[in-house]
């Protein structure tokens, strides 16, 4: 299938690492000049040269804390002006609380809600010229599903954002913006929280992987194919949606 990405140009927070940086490497195989924010410059180095080498494309990353909302700001701006426009966003970066602590709601709060509001505003004139664009947030089926941890910030924020992109979708559908959340269930990659509960807790996360229909863990390339094509213009049609990839790990229905 063409998903007609050739020369669109797509930005990604949390773009260096996991899920983020798959999505970058596989926007720009198919023609996409990317640009991408993380916080550790030397984190960014080596995901600008695995993003480069997909394709023959622009590849622009930048060092940006997500808690600040000015950083974000100038982030956006700076995105935009590397790639001399936008078609797709894509709010992948998460302040990952699981303390529960209200440090933690804050960060939440900042990285994964406000942080997309930032990003949204600071686009939205430049999305309208777009004749396909999209703004994808990764959330996570802690938003709607109790996975037995103590309280934490995490699953809320998700929902928040879910609600989030619904009002995005109906507010700027008129302008041909579409507005979709895709969320992950347990994802396994090199460095990842599920890598770290791999090598500390066998057992659990052996328990974890006998718990999913397909019997593993997902993959960052599996999310990051998802994202691309909701993403995409082959994705059109798919807009204020909450589509779940989990591999059947929650055993309910919406």
């Amino acid at each position: 299938m063409e998903l007609g990405l050739e020369g669109k140009k797509a930005i990604i927070t949390g773009g260096s690492r996991g899920i983020g940086l798959h999505t970058g490497m596989l926007l720009a195989k198919e023609g996409c000049s990317i640009a991408f924010c993380a916080r550790n410059q030397n984190d960014i180095d080596a995901a600008t040269a695995k993003i480069g080498e997909q394709g023959d494309v622009t590849v622009a990353g930048f060092q940006a804390d997500l808690e600040d909302g000015d950083a974000t700001r100038a982030f956006v701006v700076k995105a935009i002006e590397a790639l001399g426009g936008v078609d797709i966003l894509v709010h992948n970066a998460s302040g990952f609380d699981m303390s529960g602590d209200e440090q933690g709601w804050m960060r939440s709060f900042q990285v994964d809600m406000m942080a997309g509001v930032r990003l949204v505003e600071e686009s939205l004139e430049h999305l309208k010229k777009s004749d396909s664009a999209s703004i994808t947030f990764v959330g996570s089926m802690a938003s709607k599903f109790h996975f037995g941890r103590p309280p934490s910030s995490y699953g809320a924020a998700k929902g928040a954002m879910r609600v989030y992109a619904n009002e995005v979708a109906q507010a700027h559908g008129k302008h041909g913006i579409r507005a979709n959340v895709i969320s992950p269930g347990a994802v396994w990659f090199e460095g990842g929280s599920w890598d770290q509960r791999k090598i500390e807790n066998p057992k659990f996360y052996a328990s974890v992987e006998k718990s999913i229909p397909l019997g593993r863990l997902g993959t960052a390339d599996e999310i990051a194919r998802a994202i691309a094509f909701i993403a995409s213009p082959a994705g059109i049609w798919i807009n204020s949606a909450h589509i779940v990839a989990d591999g059947g790990q929650v055993a309910s229905v919406d």
